[in-house]
């Protein structure tokens, strides 16, 4: 069995590698296609998340390795994560995205390490997916997400409160 797993869409992001799970779940939030109800249970997930791991200092500068993140094998035997990955992957799934999960012993060379995940610079890279694709509508860009939580972003955040 490898020792680390990652679960990605299947389109190339501006990395040059498929986007990671939370990056593919933000990109549908961005382009306005999740419910209301869908988006709260994505901004709890992607909190918890934040809680539950250490940030990877790669981040703080926006990424400019363009590195990706691998879970550990052992984060399987905790149904917290797994629930919750398996949750933000039905979410993919009822929008038609397609994603999948990849395993290796040598995701590439690491450039962070904390009981749960690595940080990798990607062996090769590819061009970015064209778009638009479906699901995405014409004229989505996906570019980079925000960094820290999301949930002030939340379609209902943006409204005003009702007097």
């Amino acid at each position: 069995m490898a020792g680390f797993f990652r679960v990605h869409a299947d389109y190339v992001g501006r990395v040059g590698v498929e986007v990671g799970i939370f990056v593919a779940v933000d990109h549908l939030r961005r382009a306005g296609m999740l419910s209301e109800a869908e988006e709260d249970l994505y901004f709890d997930i992607d909190d918890w998340f934040r809680d539950a791991l250490p940030v990877p200092p790669l981040y703080t500068d926006g990424n400019t390795l363009g590195a990706v993140t691998w879970f550990r094998r052992s984060v399987r035997a905790r149904s917290d994560f797994v629930e919750r990955i398996a949750t933000l992957r039905g979410i993919l799934t009822t929008h038609g995205v397609p994603h999948r999960e990849s395993t290796s012993d040598d995701p590439g060379r690491i450039v962070y390490e904390d009981d749960h995940q690595v940080g990798v610079v990607p062996p090769a890279r590819r061009p970015v997916t064209p778009l638009p694709f479906p699901p995405f509508p014409p004229g989505t860009v996906l570019g980079p997400t925000t960094a820290g939580s999301k949930r002030h972003l939340a379609r209902k955040a943006a409204r005003p409160e009702e007097a």
